[in-house]
């Protein structure tokens, strides 16, 4: 076929660089436009996508509502801890209740309108560790060697182990070792495996989809909380918004001013 012949292509390439066939162009679109109003469209579903339809494969950027900016994101988190210091908030709750359901009641006390994640403090091999992130679409449980460094953990508990993990930028991170991690939630004792990574991050721990299935827990961002069942109920344990404020504000740092801190 004269559309597969490799050698034309290249030739009507170079004539189109040097501004020449723009006439027989027109016309074939001309054509193409007559075409298509004279009712010869080609068919389609209903509410499918044009043909030439652009992908957009990846949406970066700041808060709408803390802003782009480190210097927004650090007054909004000042202004949120002078709110939050009138209202004392518990860190668990334990109901009776078999079934997971969330609603109204499960938003007292959240500051709105939010875009915070899900930052919540556990009982880990044995100290209170603060600025988790429930993240479900992490696949994998990850621990940061500043946060490791500070629990003291013998160096006979830590394998050594390379893993490449991916992020949603498709960047990649090497891990540097693997460990398991005890976790105390109301009389409920899990072991952990979590992948070690050396980098610069707001958060000392990230809770994926290996410790959200295995508790069988449901978060959720809206109602600031995390439910799971257990023998005795089910646990609530409510997230820090002002923490989660901090971590935002801490992200939207320089780089340079995160290795200075």
């Amino acid at each position: 076929m004269t559309e597969d012949c490799i050698a034309l292509r290249k030739e009507i390439s170079y004539l189109l660089s040097k501004a020449h066939l723009k006439e027989i162009i027109g016309r074939k679109k001309e054509k193409s436009k007559e075409n298509n109003q004279g009712g010869h469209k080609i068919p389609k579903k209903p509410g499918s996508p044009p043909p030439n339809a652009k992908i957009i494969n990846v949406i970066s950027g700041g808060s709408n509502i803390f802003g782009t900016s480190y210097s927004q994101a650090k007054r909004r988190a000042k202004v949120s801890k002078t709110e939050k210091e009138d209202r004392p908030q518990k860190n668990t709750v334990v109901s009776n209740d078999k079934e997971i359901t969330f609603d109204e009641t499960d938003r007292e006390g959240i500051q709105d309108t939010h875009h915070e994640g899900l930052v919540i403090t556990l009982y880990m091999d044995n100290h209170f560790v603060r600025r988790i992130l429930v993240d479900g679409e992490s696949s994998v449980d990850i621990v940061l060697l500043d946060a490791l460094k500070r629990l003291n953990i013998p160096e006979l508990e830590i394998i050594k182990r390379s893993s490449v993990l991916i992020r949603f930028s498709g960047e990649t991170k090497h891990t540097i070792r693997t460990l398991k991690l005890p976790i105390y939630i109301e009389e409920v004792n899990s072991i952990q495996n979590f992948y070690v990574i050396d980098t610069l991050s707001s958060y000392n721990v990230i809770l994926g989809k290996p410790w959200i299935h295995e508790m069988k827990a449901v978060p959720s961002i809206y109602h600031q909380c995390v439910k799971m069942p257990t023998p005795w109920g089910i646990v609530k344990i409510i997230g820090d918004q002002q923490e989660s404020k901090e971590c935002y504000k801490t992200s939207m740092k320089p780089m340079t001013i995160l290795q200075q801190a």
